[in-house]
């Protein structure tokens, strides 16, 4: 079974997580992509709570209702931010300083890789999904010709256009792309519109 738990971590920054299993049990941290959210992970938090693990997947930052800070102000959204933040869930949840397994899907994934890096002494386990290794994907932008073609997305996010493109037409394209990974049409509502 999956709850929904809501995890303060600082003022205005309350984050919204699926969860299961018993809070005393060993933790999976899972970190969701680009454009999905933390129900990219409801097929798998049930399997790992009936495995015998705690497992916590949260909506990260500017997906979570609760934290989502001012983005015209991109330091609020900064890697370090976002890192921080996974930290603090972790020890939001009880399990500051015990290991913990981290898992991560794309976007989410670059984060793990950056958090297994700088605290290897924290990580239990690492599980990657769509993310190869920040070395080995620097250097496939550089020697495979198809490589830059394929993650220009990378860039097209960063222009500053980005926000109205994707947000166009009340924001077909991010509802259209949250629909089709799974997230709950209720759901993509309190996202995109918030609780006004």
């Amino acid at each position: 079974m999956i709850e929904t738990r809501e995890i303060e971590t600082a003022p205005s920054l309350v984050f919204d997580c699926s969860v299961g299993g018993d809070a005393s049990s060993p933790l999976v941290l899972m970190l969701h992509g680009f454009c999905v959210s933390r129900y990219f992970w409801d097929n798998q938090i049930p399997v790992l709570a009936t495995a015998g693990y705690f497992a916590v997947a949260p909506n990260q930052r500017g997906y979570a209702a609760g934290a989502r800070p001012d983005p015209t102000d991109f330091d609020n959204y900064r890697i370090e931010k976002l890192i921080g933040d996974a930290n603090d869930i972790v020890t939001g949840v009880g399990h500051g300083a015990r290991r913990f397994h981290l898992v991560g899907h794309d976007w989410g994934g670059s984060l793990a890789w950056i958090i297994a890096d700088r605290w290897p002494e924290r990580i239990a386990s690492l599980t990657m999904l769509s993310r190869p290794h920040p070395a080995s994907f620097a250097r496939a932008l550089k020697i495979d010709l198809e490589q830059p073609h394929r993650s220009r997305h990378h860039r097209e996010l960063l222009d500053p256009d980005a926000g109205q493109r994707l947000l166009a037409e009340n924001g077909k394209w991010v509802r259209d792309r949250l629909a089709r990974n799974g997230v709950p049409r209720e759901a993509i509502e309190k996202a995109l519109v918030g609780d006004r």
